[in-house]
């Protein structure tokens, strides 16, 4: 009896070590990343949204992904579709070309043609470009250092098209003098 007693006050004492110890343990639910807790103060899912019961495994759940392989159609909208929108490098310096620059004293003036040449076969660009118009600082001059002016045009050409502008800035003198003309800046936009 004697070490019945002996045995029974060990068992107690061990049952209250691990009733002590068992209490000494954090609540998951005081966690900063949250705890299971019980699971009567689970919160429910949302209606819908299968839950997983305790005889279900995650593979049990239906999947939510529109391209899964479960062979029928979603019923999620689809992304609406934007209208495509062509893609184009706004620099147009090598379809305006400016060909022929001359000087007129009749007119006092510098004349340049600029042939503007649409690459593209399905849409109309508005083309804006300017020209420098040079001249040598001396009479006798070889070369078209000095700037004098610049001229800026704005011309629409259709698909593969091609036009001509002729550009201009006025200069009066009698002497002779070298001259010179050139396209500087030249860029497109989609015409409307």
């Amino acid at each position: 009896m004697h070490i019945r007693r002996r045995a029974m006050g060990a068992a107690a004492l061990i049952l209250a070590a691990s009733a002590t110890l068992t209490g000494c343990a954090d609540d998951p639910k005081d966690k900063a990343f949250g705890g299971l807790g019980d699971l009567d103060d689970m919160p429910s899912a949302p209606s819908g949204v299968p839950s997983l019961g305790p005889s279900m495994s995650p593979s049990d759940v239906p999947s939510l992904d529109p391209g899964a392989s479960s062979g029928g159609s979603s019923d999620l909208p689809s992304a609406p579709s934007s209208p495509a929108v062509p893609t184009y490098d706004s620099n147009a310096l090598g379809e305006v070309i400016g060909k022929n620059c001359r000087y007129s004293r009749a007119t006092s003036q510098i004349k340049f043609d600029v042939d503007i040449q649409n690459s593209s076969t399905d849409t109309s660009f508005t083309y804006s470009f300017s020209v420098q118009f040079k001249i040598g600082s001396s009479p006798s001059s070889s070369i078209a250092t000095d700037p004098i002016g610049s001229d800026f045009e704005t011309v629409t050409v259709a698909p593969g098209g091609d036009r001509t502008a002729t550009l201009e800035v006025t200069h009066s003198t009698n002497q002779r003098m070298a001259f010179s003309c050139q396209v500087t800046r030249a860029s497109k936009v989609p015409s409307s």
